[in-house]
C-alpha cells in the first residue's frame, strides 16, 4: 500500500483527461489513516536532539524555547501562524518568537501553507497555516492518544491531523510536479474558508476540503461552491477529500476523493 512519502502528482492527475474521479477506490479507512499518526516511540528524543543540535549551531538559541515552540505549534495542529499566541503559550518574548518559527520550519519539523494570492481572493487574511510534517510528532505532542482517534467522538480531533497529512502530502509534491502550480489556503475576513486553493499559471483555481467523514454529503461541498461562483470561468474544480472509501461525482466540476488519492490514485 502506497504512502503519503510515496511520490505522486495530485494536481496534473486532476487535469487529465484520463482521470475519472467517482471510478477512484481506496483501501485506506479510518484505522488506517489514524495508523500514520500511532508512532509513539523515540519522538522525545528525537525532539530533544534536534533542539540541542540547533542550540550548538546558531548562537542565542535556547533549546527549551525550540521545545516549548514545538509544543505550542502542536495545540492545536495544523493552525494559522499566530505569534503572539504562540510566545505566549510557549513562554517567549513576542519580539524574539520569529526566529524561532523560523529555526523550527527550517529544520523541517513544519511546513508552511500559506495564504492564497490568487485574484478570487477578496479581503483574504494572510498568514500562513502550520502543518507538521509528520503526524506522529503532532499527535505526540498535542496530548491525543491515537485509540481515541478511531472512535466517533474522537473525529474532531482527527480533523487537523487528517488536514496536516492532506497539506503535507501536497506541498512534498508542489515542486517536481509537471503542472506549475502554486498552494494556499483561503480564509477571508467575509467568513469564506477553503483549505487549500491550487493557483494555475493561467490564473485558474482548485479548491480542495478536507474532512473527516466516511461519506459525501452536499454540506461538504458548500465552501466549495461559494468559490465556484465567486471564481467563475476560472474555476477548474472543487474537490472535497475524506476517509471514503471511493470517490463520488457531486456535479460537474465538483466531486469527492479518498484522501489517499493525493499519493494512491486507485481505479476499479
Amino acid at each position: 500500500m502506497a504512502t503519503p512519502h510515496d511520490p505522486a502528482d495530485f494536481v496534473a492527475r486532476l487535469g487529465s483527461r484520463a482521470s475519472v474521479p467517482d471510478e477512484v477506490r481506496s483501501r485506506w479507512g479510518i484505522a488506517e489513516y489514524v495508523a500514520l499518526s500511532a508512532r509513539t516511540d523515540g519522538i522525545d528524543e528525537e525532539l530533544h536532539r534536534l533542539a540541542y543540535d540547533e542550540a550548538r549551531t546558531l548562537r542565542r538559541t535556547d533549546p527549551e524555547r525550540v521545545l516549548a515552540l514545538i509544543t505550542a505549534l502542536a495545540r492545536p495542529p495544523s493552525a494559522e501562524l499566530n505569534k503572539a499566541r504562540l510566545a505566549a503559550a510557549a513562554g517567549i518574548p513576542a519580539t524574539t518568537v520569529s526566529p524561532y518559527v523560523d529555526l523550527v520550519e527550517r529544520i523541517g519539523l513544519v511546513r508552511a501553507l500559506p495564504g492564497t494570492r490568487a485574484s478570487v481572493a477578496k479581503r483574504a487574511i494572510g498568514r500562513p497555516r502550520m502543518v507538521f510534517d509528520d503526524p506522529a510528532v503532532a499527535r505526540h505532542l498535542s496530548g491525543i492518544a491515537a485509540a481515541d482517534l478511531v472512535e466517533l467522538s474522537g473525529r474532531r480531533l482527527l480533523a487537523p491531523l487528517l488536514e496536516g497529512v492532506a497539506i503535507t502530502a501536497l506541498l512534498r509534491q508542489e515542486p517536481s510536479s509537471t503542472v506549475t502550480h502554486r498552494l494556499g489556503h483561503l480564509r477571508e475576513r467575509n467568513g469564506l474558508q477553503v483549505d487549500v486553493v491550487v493557483e494555475l499559471e493561467d490564473d485558474t483555481v482548485y479548491g480542495l476540503e478536507i474532512r473527516t467523514a466516511a461519506a459525501f454529503r452536499p454540506h461538504q461541498f458548500r465552501n466549495l461552491e461559494a468559490l465556484a461562483m465567486r471564481a467563475g470561468s476560472r474555476f477548474r474544480g472543487g474537490i472535497v477529500l475524506n476517509t471514503a472509501p471511493a470517490g463520488f461525482q457531486y456535479r460537474p466540476g465538483l466531486w469527492g476523493l479518498p484522501i489517499s488519492a493525493l499519493w494512491d490514485w486507485e481505479t476499479r
